[in-house]
């Protein structure tokens, strides 16, 4: 969480819905920011690693605070909500008003990660991993506003076996 121009504290977490939580190892070296999202896929060593702009699919979001794994691939176990109801208040990438974020409520977007610091980009629709369901809005300045979302069930790891 950090604290926004207008003193309100802002929690970049899950705010609503349920927990399906599961055991994952974690990437070598995979660095977590406090002031970020948490949304994570799998890689091809099925270890799960921070999302960026080109993952076409996530797992879920890791609960964990400001931290890097091991160096170690795999040396680290974290906890996974894969549930698909759960809502999480994502940083932005830029700040916006009000009524901007009201006009995206219902729609899909990205994810950007920028220094490790994972925001909703939500004037990108390429991969259009998130669902918006909502915003917070606390003043017209960068680190002011927060937006609700949830993995898009179409964007969730579902690769065949073979």
């Amino acid at each position: 969480m950090g604290e926004g121009i207008s003193g309100k504290v802002i929690k970049f977490t899950k705010v609503k819905g349920p927990e399906i939580n599961l055991p994952y190892p974690v990437a070598a070296s995979t660095v977590f920011k406090h002031l970020s999202g948490a949304f994570v896929y799998l890689d091809s060593n099925q270890r799960i690693a921070l999302a960026g702009a080109a993952q076409t699919e996530l797992l879920g979001w890791a609960f964990t605070g400001e931290w890097t794994s091991a160096s170690t691939a795999g040396q680290t176990i974290l906890g996974v909500n894969i549930s698909l109801d759960a809502v999480y208040c994502m940083p932005l990438d830029a700040a916006r008003t009000e009524t901007q974020l009201r006009s995206y409520v219902g729609k899909t977007c990205d994810i950007i990660t920028t220094s490790n610091i994972q925001y909703a980009d939500f004037d990108a629709s390429a991969t259009d991993v998130l669902q918006i369901v909502g915003y917070e809005y606390w003043g017209s300045a960068a680190g002011e506003q927060g937006l609700w979302v949830k993995l898009n069930p179409t964007k969730v790891a579902a690769t065949g076996v073979v």
